[in-house]
């Protein structure tokens, strides 16, 4: 059947809205929904089966909005002004998610408005890279400062420190003034320790990045754990679920046992008071297709899952636990997890952690699979 060249571009323009990477939702002079594109789907988590045909003012995602106020004008009274907004839209598994909606009228060849339509963007992404982009500048100019403060904090922090110690030596065991002094060098050590911290941080990372086998290099790195549990912690295990073969990355073996160490010890005062079990899994992840090489490129992904059943963490403290200086320990400064995450980016990996208070806390890096 020979086409007019008008249904030929009506047959293109369907196509191309169908395969943008905006959301797009048409509704007719009744209100009903006739079209809604992939991205719509994907944007939402609704198929396309239970939107088409349903009352606009009736669609689970928006329960507010000034496109809904638009459109609702729109059918009561025919007239649509193109308007562009931003507003959270709901998704069917109940996260939240911001878009950019912008409001078209179509018209059909006379210039009558026969429908209008919706085109909406998810700006996750854009409000995160926004996010880091202000993490960037402020950590460049701490790093600045915080280069000038250490060497400022450390030297009088040394001649405390040595004082401190030439005291210590010159009283006697079973003087009480003796615990006092200990109490001025355990302060020195804490305060050194924070700066420390805080220079490695600020600082750029450049990670010696080598092939390991990551299954070998885990189960090393839990020995170490395992002997402090024996003497320190006996009710806690730890149970491996390792495949039977190599499990190729390419990491710094270093920063790595750094930021292992970190989290297997913060499980391990979850669980210190009623004991426990400490996972580790190492399993193959698709990721979704969120990371990617340095040439854009998606990669296969190692995961290293590991999962405590201590005494978890709330929403408020787990959205938290990356910023710098936060802790909810005693003796923490704030900044373990802040550099693991850091580190963990500086060799193309992520790190996220999920956890539910009373049931436990898992945390979750992927690594570049490199056979």
């Amino acid at each position: 059947m020979t086409r007019t060249i008008p249904q030929i571009l009506e047959i293109y323009s369907v196509t191309a809205l169908e395969h943008v990477n905006s959301g797009v939702l048409a509704v007719n002079l009744k209100g009903e929904v006739v079209m809604f594109n992939q991205a719509a789907e994907a944007i939402t988590g609704y198929e396309r089966a239970e939107i088409l045909g349903n009352s606009y003012q009736g669609l689970p995602f928006y329960a507010t909005g000034k496109s809904r106020d638009v459109i609702a004008g729109f059918l009561e009274n025919g007239e649509l002004q193109s308007g562009s907004n931003e507003k959270p839209l709901c998704r069917k598994d109940g996260s939240k998610v911001p878009v950019e909606s912008r409001i078209k009228p179509v018209c059909d060849e006379d210039g009558k408005v026969v429908g209008a339509l919706e085109i909406f963007t998810d700006l996750s992404t854009i409000k995160e890279l926004k996010v880091e982009v202000n993490r960037s500048r402020t950590l460049s100019a701490l790093g600045e400062m915080a280069a000038n403060v250490a060497h400022e904090i450390r030297n009088p922090l040394g001649g405390i420190g040595g004082f401190a110690a030439l005291l210590e030596r010159d009283l006697d065991d079973d003087d009480p003034r003796r615990n006092l002094v200990k109490k001025i060098i355990e302060g020195v050590a804490s305060l050194d320790k924070i700066v420390t911290n805080l220079l490695i941080y600020t600082r750029p990372i450049k990670p010696d990045l080598r092939w390991i086998d990551l299954t070998a290099y885990v189960d090393e790195v839990l020995s170490f754990v395992e002997v402090e549990l024996e003497s320190q912690h006996p009710r806690i295990d730890v149970r491996r679920e390792f495949p039977g073969c190599q499990v190729g990355v390419r990491i710094d073996p270093s920063l790595m046992q750094q930021i292992l160490l970190n989290i297997f010890r913060n499980a391990i005062y979850a669980m210190k008071n009623n004991g426990g079990c400490l996972i580790i899994k190492l399993s193959s992840s698709d990721n979704g297709g969120k990371l990617k090489d340095k040439n854009g490129k998606k990669k296969d992904y190692i995961e290293l899952l590991i999962s405590d059943n201590g005494v978890g963490m709330s929403r408020e403290v787990r959205e938290k636990i990356f910023n710098p200086f936060f802790t909810t320990r005693e003796d923490g400064t704030g900044l373990g997890l802040a550099i693991a995450k850091k580190m963990i980016h500086e060799q193309q990996g992520s790190i996220d952690v999920s956890s539910r208070v009373g049931v436990g806390t898992k945390v979750s890096i992927l690594l570049p699979h490199y056979p």
